[in-house]
């Protein structure tokens, strides 16, 4: 089922409410980009790599790296503490950790891990609301309706805001904002 289908448009709206809230808190104006340091300061969260985990397993790290499923998880809640992969490019970064931060938003339980591969366990309602509002604060549909009346290019959109362009055309494809190539 794709992902408009599965969730409201009363959520949807209210993702993008936080989107624009997040900023509000910040000091930034709607279309502006929010970089995850920045929230992760304003969420008082620390931000580590699989490395930076004291008693973590090696075995655990070296699987979690090496099949590239590892992407982001939260690995204490108060204080936030979440733990990224290293291996991945900025703009992916930026996007797991914002996953990240948008189940801390939306309050969503921890689940745990898998003590065999060190692995998070997901439900999968949670993750598609994480990755939903994941992907509103990274780029709000007020800000991605400001780049194309810009006529920014995909390309310039995904640079302004810390993005890949796979997040970009997400974030064109759920909101129906078009952009020119």
């Amino acid at each position: 089922m794709v992902l408009l289908e599965k969730l409201s448009v009363k959520f949807r709206r209210k993702c993008e409410s936080i989107a624009t809230e997040q900023r509000h808190l910040l000091n930034l104006r709607a279309f502006e980009p929010l970089p995850a340091n920045l929230l992760a300061a304003r969420l008082n969260a620390k931000i580590s790599t699989l490395n930076q985990v004291p008693n973590l397993e090696p075995k655990h790290i070296e699987t979690l790296l090496a099949d590239n499923q590892f992407s982001a998880a939260i690995i204490r809640v108060n204080p936030l503490w979440i733990v990224y992969n290293s291996k991945h490019t900025l703009a992916r970064r930026e996007s797991n950790l914002m996953h990240e931060f948008a189940h801390v938003l939306l309050e969503h339980q921890t689940v745990g891990f898998n003590s065999q591969t060190g692995q998070p366990l997901r439900i999968e309602e949670n993750e598609d609301e994480a990755n939903y509002l994941g992907g509103c604060l990274q780029i709000p549909r007020r800000g991605l309706l400001w780049a194309v009346q810009g006529k920014m290019t995909l390309i310039q959109i995904a640079n302004y805001f810390g993005a890949s362009k796979e997040m970009v055309q997400f974030r064109s494809n759920v909101t129906g904002v078009k952009y020119r190539y």
